[in-house]
Protein backbone atom coordinates (compact mmCIF):
# COMPACT_ATOMS: atom_id res chain seq x y z
CA UNK A 1 0.00 0.00 0.00
CA UNK A 2 2.88 2.11 1.02
CA UNK A 3 4.87 1.43 -2.49
CA UNK A 4 1.38 2.27 -4.59
CA UNK A 5 0.75 5.76 -2.47
CA UNK A 6 4.44 6.74 -2.88
CA UNK A 7 3.89 5.72 -6.94
CA UNK A 8 0.74 7.34 -6.99
CA UNK A 9 2.59 10.68 -5.76
CA UNK A 10 5.74 10.36 -7.69
CA UNK A 11 3.64 10.11 -10.89
CA UNK A 12 1.32 12.87 -9.83
CA UNK A 13 4.08 15.49 -10.32
CA UNK A 14 4.72 14.59 -13.94
CA UNK A 15 1.10 14.84 -14.71
CA UNK A 16 0.03 18.85 -16.29
CA UNK A 17 -2.37 20.70 -14.37
CA UNK A 18 -5.29 21.65 -15.21
CA UNK A 19 -4.31 25.25 -16.38
CA UNK A 20 -1.34 22.98 -18.96
CA UNK A 21 -4.03 21.77 -20.16
CA UNK A 22 -6.45 24.40 -21.00
CA UNK A 23 -3.26 26.08 -22.37
CA UNK A 24 -2.65 23.63 -24.94
CA UNK A 25 -6.26 23.12 -25.63
CA UNK A 26 -5.67 27.26 -26.36
CA UNK A 27 -2.74 27.23 -28.35
CA UNK A 28 -4.33 24.55 -30.54
CA UNK A 29 -7.03 26.58 -31.72
CA UNK A 30 -6.46 27.47 -35.25
CA UNK A 31 -4.94 30.86 -36.70
CA UNK A 32 -5.58 32.97 -33.29
CA UNK A 33 -4.46 29.90 -30.53
CA UNK A 34 -1.21 32.16 -29.90
CA UNK A 35 -2.47 35.39 -29.85
CA UNK A 36 -5.25 34.35 -27.28
CA UNK A 37 -3.27 32.18 -25.12
CA UNK A 38 -1.00 35.10 -24.95
CA UNK A 39 -4.17 37.23 -23.83
CA UNK A 40 -5.75 34.94 -21.57
CA UNK A 41 -3.09 33.76 -19.70
CA UNK A 42 -0.11 36.78 -19.51
CA UNK A 43 -1.66 39.65 -20.10
CA UNK A 44 -4.82 39.19 -18.38
CA UNK A 45 -4.20 39.95 -14.58
CA UNK A 46 -2.19 43.36 -16.07
CA UNK A 47 -4.95 44.31 -17.72
CA UNK A 48 -7.60 43.79 -14.67
CA UNK A 49 -4.82 45.35 -12.41
CA UNK A 50 -4.55 48.63 -14.72
CA UNK A 51 -8.43 48.79 -15.31
CA UNK A 52 -8.53 48.49 -11.59
CA UNK A 53 -5.76 51.39 -10.75
CA UNK A 54 -7.77 53.36 -13.60
CA UNK A 55 -11.31 53.14 -11.75
CA UNK A 56 -9.52 53.99 -8.23
CA UNK A 57 -8.06 57.08 -10.05
CA UNK A 58 -11.10 58.17 -11.02
CA UNK A 59 -12.98 57.92 -7.99
CA UNK A 60 -10.14 59.59 -6.14
CA UNK A 61 -10.33 62.37 -8.86
CA UNK A 62 -13.78 62.78 -7.51
CA UNK A 63 -13.36 63.33 -3.89
CA UNK A 64 -10.46 65.75 -4.73
CA UNK A 65 -13.44 67.63 -6.60
CA UNK A 66 -15.96 68.04 -3.63
CA UNK A 67 -16.05 70.25 -0.16
CA UNK A 68 -14.68 67.63 2.44
CA UNK A 69 -17.72 67.99 4.64
CA UNK A 70 -19.67 66.37 1.14
CA UNK A 71 -17.55 63.27 1.48
CA UNK A 72 -18.89 60.80 4.37
CA UNK A 73 -15.71 59.03 5.96
CA UNK A 74 -17.84 56.65 8.09
CA UNK A 75 -19.56 55.12 4.50
CA UNK A 76 -16.26 54.58 3.25
CA UNK A 77 -15.19 52.40 6.38
CA UNK A 78 -18.72 50.37 5.94
CA UNK A 79 -19.69 46.85 4.61
CA UNK A 80 -21.66 48.61 2.08
CA UNK A 81 -18.81 50.23 0.72
CA UNK A 82 -17.05 46.85 0.47
CA UNK A 83 -19.48 45.43 -1.39
CA UNK A 84 -19.82 48.73 -4.15
CA UNK A 85 -15.76 48.10 -4.40
CA UNK A 86 -16.28 44.40 -5.10
CA UNK A 87 -18.54 45.31 -7.65
CA UNK A 88 -16.56 47.84 -8.94
CA UNK A 89 -13.63 45.55 -9.37
CA UNK A 90 -15.70 42.71 -10.85
CA UNK A 91 -17.07 45.27 -13.71
CA UNK A 92 -14.20 47.11 -14.76
CA UNK A 93 -11.52 43.95 -14.63
CA UNK A 94 -11.85 43.23 -17.90
CA UNK A 95 -13.63 46.55 -19.16
CA UNK A 96 -12.45 47.34 -22.68
CA UNK A 97 -13.94 51.31 -22.93
CA UNK A 98 -11.62 53.09 -20.56
CA UNK A 99 -14.29 55.72 -20.43
CA UNK A 100 -16.60 53.45 -18.85
CA UNK A 101 -14.01 52.38 -15.78
CA UNK A 102 -13.45 55.93 -15.49
CA UNK A 103 -17.32 56.43 -14.90
CA UNK A 104 -17.78 53.93 -12.40
CA UNK A 105 -15.11 54.73 -10.16
CA UNK A 106 -16.78 58.26 -9.98
CA UNK A 107 -20.13 56.82 -9.89
CA UNK A 108 -18.71 54.82 -6.91
CA UNK A 109 -17.38 57.97 -5.26
CA UNK A 110 -20.77 59.34 -5.80
CA UNK A 111 -21.98 56.67 -3.53
CA UNK A 112 -19.93 57.79 -0.75
CA UNK A 113 -20.65 61.72 -0.98
CA UNK A 114 -23.69 63.47 1.07
CA UNK A 115 -27.01 62.96 0.10
CA UNK A 116 -26.19 60.01 -1.46
CA UNK A 117 -24.38 57.80 1.06
CA UNK A 118 -27.83 57.97 2.94
CA UNK A 119 -29.54 56.59 -0.16
CA UNK A 120 -30.76 52.44 1.00
CA UNK A 121 -30.94 52.10 -2.90
CA UNK A 122 -27.46 53.28 -3.86
CA UNK A 123 -26.02 50.13 -5.09
CA UNK A 124 -29.46 49.27 -7.27
CA UNK A 125 -28.08 52.92 -8.84
CA UNK A 126 -24.69 51.50 -9.33
CA UNK A 127 -25.55 48.27 -10.53
CA UNK A 128 -28.10 50.23 -13.46
CA UNK A 129 -25.37 52.52 -14.53
CA UNK A 130 -22.93 49.45 -14.87
CA UNK A 131 -25.32 48.45 -17.63
CA UNK A 132 -25.16 51.82 -19.66
CA UNK A 133 -22.99 52.66 -21.74
CA UNK A 134 -20.81 56.27 -21.53
CA UNK A 135 -22.91 57.87 -24.32
CA UNK A 136 -26.20 56.87 -22.70
CA UNK A 137 -24.88 57.70 -19.37
CA UNK A 138 -24.83 61.42 -20.39
CA UNK A 139 -27.55 61.01 -22.58
CA UNK A 140 -30.06 60.07 -19.25
CA UNK A 141 -28.48 63.50 -18.11
CA UNK A 142 -28.99 65.87 -20.81
CA UNK A 143 -32.97 64.07 -20.41
CA UNK A 144 -32.99 64.46 -16.84
CA UNK A 145 -32.63 67.97 -17.32
CA UNK A 146 -34.23 68.71 -20.16
CA UNK A 147 -37.91 70.39 -18.81
CA UNK A 148 -41.62 68.32 -19.46
CA UNK A 149 -43.29 70.09 -22.11
CA UNK A 150 -47.42 70.08 -22.65
CA UNK A 151 -47.97 69.20 -26.49
CA UNK A 152 -51.39 67.78 -27.85
CA UNK A 153 -51.06 65.18 -30.68
CA UNK A 154 -53.89 64.55 -32.65
CA UNK A 155 -54.78 61.82 -35.21
CA UNK A 156 -58.09 61.58 -36.90
CA UNK A 157 -60.67 61.76 -34.61
CA UNK A 158 -58.53 61.17 -31.66
CA UNK A 159 -56.21 63.39 -29.71
CA UNK A 160 -54.16 63.46 -26.69
CA UNK A 161 -52.64 65.40 -24.62
CA UNK A 162 -49.04 64.61 -23.18
CA UNK A 163 -46.70 66.35 -20.21
CA UNK A 164 -43.63 64.72 -21.00
CA UNK A 165 -39.92 65.39 -22.81
CA UNK A 166 -40.05 65.32 -26.19
CA UNK A 167 -37.48 64.23 -28.75
CA UNK A 168 -36.79 67.65 -30.37
CA UNK A 169 -36.08 69.31 -27.02
CA UNK A 170 -33.42 66.53 -26.24
CA UNK A 171 -31.69 67.37 -29.34
CA UNK A 172 -31.65 71.13 -29.22
CA UNK A 173 -30.17 70.59 -25.49
CA UNK A 174 -27.55 68.44 -27.31
CA UNK A 175 -27.01 70.90 -30.11
CA UNK A 176 -25.77 73.76 -27.54
CA UNK A 177 -23.88 71.89 -25.71
CA UNK A 178 -20.18 69.89 -26.43
CA UNK A 179 -20.75 66.55 -27.89
CA UNK A 180 -19.50 63.62 -25.99
CA UNK A 181 -19.91 61.30 -28.87
CA UNK A 182 -17.67 60.38 -31.86
CA UNK A 183 -19.21 60.49 -35.03
CA UNK A 184 -23.12 60.54 -35.72
CA UNK A 185 -25.09 60.14 -32.48
CA UNK A 186 -27.81 57.65 -33.04
CA UNK A 187 -30.47 59.22 -31.26
CA UNK A 188 -33.71 57.03 -31.29
CA UNK A 189 -31.52 53.95 -31.31
CA UNK A 190 -29.91 55.35 -28.09
CA UNK A 191 -33.29 56.08 -26.77
CA UNK A 192 -34.53 52.47 -27.12
CA UNK A 193 -31.83 51.42 -25.41
CA UNK A 194 -32.37 53.62 -22.55
CA UNK A 195 -36.57 52.74 -22.83
CA UNK A 196 -35.66 49.00 -23.07
CA UNK A 197 -33.07 49.13 -19.91
CA UNK A 198 -35.94 50.95 -18.08
CA UNK A 199 -34.50 54.18 -17.77
CA UNK A 200 -36.58 55.82 -20.17
CA UNK A 201 -40.40 55.47 -20.96
CA UNK A 202 -42.05 56.39 -24.05
CA UNK A 203 -45.79 57.70 -23.37
CA UNK A 204 -48.23 58.83 -25.98
CA UNK A 205 -50.01 56.78 -28.61
CA UNK A 206 -48.85 58.19 -32.11
CA UNK A 207 -46.07 57.84 -34.30
CA UNK A 208 -43.50 60.54 -35.59
CA UNK A 209 -40.16 61.66 -35.31
CA UNK A 210 -40.92 63.95 -32.53
CA UNK A 211 -41.96 61.39 -29.61
CA UNK A 212 -42.27 61.60 -25.97
CA UNK A 213 -40.76 60.15 -22.91
CA UNK A 214 -40.78 60.33 -19.51
CA UNK A 215 -37.77 58.86 -16.76
CA UNK A 216 -38.71 56.04 -14.63
CA UNK A 217 -38.62 55.91 -11.07
CA UNK A 218 -35.43 54.36 -11.54
CA UNK A 219 -34.11 56.58 -14.23
CA UNK A 220 -34.83 59.21 -11.82
CA UNK A 221 -32.38 58.09 -9.13
CA UNK A 222 -29.84 56.88 -11.71
CA UNK A 223 -29.84 59.87 -12.66
CA UNK A 224 -29.11 61.80 -9.63
CA UNK A 225 -25.89 59.64 -8.82
CA UNK A 226 -25.07 60.61 -12.23
CA UNK A 227 -25.02 63.73 -11.34
CA UNK A 228 -23.29 63.40 -8.28
CA UNK A 229 -20.70 62.18 -9.58
CA UNK A 230 -19.95 64.94 -12.19
CA UNK A 231 -20.33 63.04 -15.35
Amino acid sequence: MERQSYMAGDLQKYLPDAKTWLRAAVTTIPVVGGALDHLLFDKADAIRLQNLEAALRALSARIAEVPEPSVDKNWFASEEALAAMRFLTEKVGFEPDKQKIDDMGRVVAACGLHPQSSDPRKLSALEHLSRLSPIQIRLLKVVAGVPLRTKTISGGSISQTVNAVWTEDVKAALQSAPPFWEGTLNLVLELEVLESLNTLRRVGMFGGSDQPYTLTALGRHAAGFVQAAGL
